[in-house]
């Protein structure tokens, strides 16, 4: 309660009457008028008591302002044409790192960064207005600390000035939390962009699934609202290894193991089916899987080219056999023929006999020849 001038103007001309009375009081020799006197005295000195006991006792702490003051959450009240604080509770006070005498000889430009004035000031033109008014704010402390706060405001009148009540919320883990999330969703989006492999979120206890990016570029899942696409995912497995997968997956929960892999053929749109490797972490509550979040991708090509490699290499190990065993028959057979002809020619009916296997075992050798012309090719 503060002091009323006009109070205290009141007093001293009561003290002075009170002084005057005394004075008429001590000439007196008259009993009625001396008795008149003394009434007038106490009346007065019982006057003067009232009113300045009052001024002299340390007021008394209303209800609101006790709540006020003790509130867990920092509060303050500033004047609207100064900034100026007018009133901080306790909270605010060991938020902030001020005593409450520092406190208000600050305005709230004081507790905020040198670049956010700007934006500041436009709120406070803009939003104080007599409305009520909610955001998140960024503060600094005494020691230069920043930390992010969610306003609330309103108008009120405070000691006869317009002024704003301010109720700030510490939000800065909640804030940081959000930012850091928000990161990682754009780094997600960005990694999904550079891939085509198709991404899953699946609901473990209702098997409803979620697909994010990639999987309509090769499998075009059903677009209408409502459709299965769990149900969709496992009918469209291959069905030689749709027992295998699913069994696989059982495993993997039952004995509550967090990563699963599995390879096998999905149908596409055109009824060929693709090779797809099929990876996910499993989240569990109270020993239950509840989610599961996957990447399912195109190893068609791969797999493909691994069959190709495997035939060609089979058929490199073919030619090798032919050259180590087959073609050497005709070869000895040439050189051993060479080493019986008869130089001298003496004997015809030899040499004649010779020249035709000869040619058999030259026929041999051409074959084999060609049938290893005919492998080359087919790796080519």
């Amino acid at each position: 309660m503060q002091r009323s001038p006009i109070k205290i103007a009141c007093l001293c001309l009561l003290f002075v009457i009170i002084v005057i009375n005394a004075y008429l009081l001590a000439g007196s020799e008259s009993s009625t008028q001396k008795t008149w006197l003394i009434l007038n005295e106490i009346v007065l000195c019982s006057a003067f008591l009232l009113l300045t006991i009052p001024l002299i006792r340390k007021p008394a702490v209303s209800e609101f302002e006790n709540l006020f003051m003790t509130h867990p959450i920092p509060m303050w009240v500033y004047e609207k044409d100064t900034l100026r604080f007018l009133y901080v509770n306790h909270s605010a006070c060991h938020k902030y790192g001020y005593t409450r005498e520092e406190f208000l000889q600050l305005t709230i430009r004081d507790i905020r960064e040198h670049e956010e004035l700007d934006a500041l000031m436009e709120n406070v033109r803009e939003r104080c207005n007599g409305t009520e008014y909610r955001g998140i704010w960024k503060h600094r402390q005494k020691n230069g600390e920043n930390f992010f706060v969610e306003i609330y405001a309103h108008s009120a009148m405070y000691d006869g000035k317009d002024a704003r009540f301010i109720m700030a919320k510490d939000v800065n883990e909640q804030v940081k939390a959000a930012r850091e999330a928000h990161q990682l969703g754009v780094r997600y989006e960005l990694l999904a962009q550079a891939t085509n492999d198709a991404i899953y979120d699946r609901n473990m206890q209702t098997n409803a699934i979620i697909w994010k990016h990639g999987l309509e570029s090769f499998f075009q899942p059903p677009v209408e609202s409502g459709a299965d696409l769990y149900e969709w995912w496992r009918t469209h497995i291959h069905p030689a290894d749709g027992p295998a997968v699913m069994s696989s997956l059982e495993t993997c929960t039952q004995n509550k193991i967090n990563y699963w892999s599995q390879q096998y053929r999905f149908r596409c749109p055109d009824g060929t089916y693709k090779y797809v490797v099929d990876r996910a972490f499993v989240i569990y509550e109270n020993n239950q899987p509840i989610r599961m979040i996957g990447i399912v991708q195109d190893i068609d090509k791969y797999i493909k080219q691994a069959v190709r490699l495997e035939a060609q290499n089979k058929t490199l190990r073919e030619i090798a056999w032919i050259n180590s065993h087959e073609i050497r028959r005709p070869v000895v057979s040439i050189l051993s023929i060479a080493n019986l002809f008869d130089k001298s020619n003496q004997d015809i009916h030899l040499n004649s006999r010779l020249m035709e296997w000869l040619h058999q075992s030259t026929l041999q050798l051409d074959e084999i020849i060609h049938k290893i012309e005919h492998k080359v090719k087919n790796i080519e």
